[in-house]
């Protein structure tokens, strides 16, 4: 990992407040709590847990609230509101120091936010793809509520952004707070507009993650240096982890910290069941996530399997909770790649028919092995791998017995 040798204290349009210490003070004598929100179409449970990372690094106490529950110090709360009520109770006796919460778009169109309410949040994405259907409807849930949760950032505050999402700038330009932005290019035209008007934010440059304005900047870390960015090939952790970063230097935490933290995260299943968890044996890579449409498949593929230059053993159960008129893609994007393709259900369907009709629809198509539970399926794919091949485990659901059969199965090979 690289830091570069450069004051990164001397960028005051990104950083809110010269320390976390200072940054808290600010906010509690607004009348706020230190509590930062972090909300998206995908990637927000995976910046909450980063965060809390840096956090922890940085010596600081912290609570969560994400899809697992709330968390107060690392301990599970019995509740999620008395737990988060609790938390914010400790914020407010300072026995804590900063607490993140994750925020659902649909949860945000149901109950709303109040206006200023929030010193900082952070957003993911829109949609979590630029591919996604109706991306640019203005009446989706996503825009009304990312509408709404910028608004809900304190005037003094800051929101941070995903440069490359156009539909996500738009809907939260009514804001007034601060805003941070993240790209994948320097040159990305948003990027360069809201660097050239005074603003700040972080971009990768060369594999380089970099963060900063127009006149000053300085390099963070080198991507392949993030475990969970599987040496680059995972342009989505990437952004996540620019996200995280961005954030975490915004509050006063200083680049060496941020650095040190990301560079021993790793997305493991005891914080991110089911959420781009990646195993690794002697023999081959293991990944388990959640079975998707094909517009978040794509980039999950892209970097499980870059260039198709390994054997892909994927295992998937029931498609039916995939859209219907996007399912024969799935299982065409899955059928690219050699190897094998292993499928479990109990009951066949419209959906797995034309699932079969994409795999098919590849000039040289996988062999399907249909089982009739995950158990059994999950058993022939671990035997079928061999050295240097993919594991790819795509579930719905319950992801706890994709795991302990791969945990179980690299103890006994060990």
């Amino acid at each position: 990992m690289t830091v570069s040798t450069w004051a990164p204290e001397s960028i005051s349009s990104l950083r809110s407040a010269a320390t976390f210490r200072s940054w808290q003070r600010d906010t509690t004598e607004l009348g706020l709590l230190p509590v930062i929100a972090v909300a998206g179409g995908r990637g927000k449970s995976t910046v909450v847990r980063m965060l809390d990372a840096i956090f922890q690094r940085a010596h600081l106490r912290t609570a969560t609230w994400t899809n697992l529950g709330v968390e107060i110090r690392g301990r599970r709360q019995r509740g999620e509101l008395s737990g988060w009520s609790l938390a914010l109770s400790r914020l407010a006796e300072s026995s804590i120091d900063v607490a993140i919460q994750e925020l659902h778009w649909s949860t945000i169109n149901a109950v709303g936010l109040p206006r200023e309410s929030y010193p900082v949040v952070a957003v993911t994405n829109l949609h979590g793809s630029l591919e996604a259907p109706l991306r640019l409807d203005h009446s989706s849930t996503p825009f009304r509520s990312a509408q709404r949760i910028a608004n809900a950032v304190h005037q003094q505050g800051v929101l941070l952004v995903n440069g490359d999402d156009p539909a996500l700038i738009d809907a939260t330009s009514p804001g007034n707070a601060t805003i941070a932005m993240s790209s994948f290019a320097f040159e990305s035209p948003m990027l360069r507009e809201h660097l050239g008007n005074g603003g700040s934010g972080i971009w990768l440059s060369k594999a380089t993650i970099r963060i900063g304005d127009e006149n000053e900047s300085h390099d963070l870390c080198r991507v392949e240096s993030l475990p969970a960015c599987i040496g680059g090939d995972a342009p989505f952790q990437i952004a996540n982890a620019m996200t995280a970063a961005s954030t975490a230097f915004a509050l006063g935490v200083d680049s060496a910290t941020i650095v040190a933290a990301l560079g021993d995260f790793e997305t493991t299943p005891d914080i991110l069941p089911g959420s781009f968890n990646v195993f690794r044996t002697g023999a081959f890579r293991a990944i388990i996530d959640v079975a998707s449409p094909s517009w978040f498949l794509r980039p999950l593929l892209r970097a499980v399997n870059p260039l198709n230059s390994r054997r892909l053993i994927t295992v998937i159960g029931d498609v039916e909770h995939l859209p219907e008129d996007d399912v024969r893609e799935v299982g065409r994007l899955l059928g690219r790649h050699h190897g094998a393709i292993v499928t479990h259900s109990n009951s066949p369907s419209s959906h797995l028919s034309m699932f079969r009709k994409g795999i098919s629809a590849n000039a040289y198509p996988p062999p399907i092995i249909h089982l009739p539970t995950e158990r059994r399926a999950l058993n022939r794919a671990l035997k079928t791998t061999r050295p240097r091949d993919e594991l790819l485990i795509l579930v719905q659901g319950d992801a706890g017995p994709s795991i302990r059969a791969v945990t179980r199965f690299i103890e006994h090979n060990s």
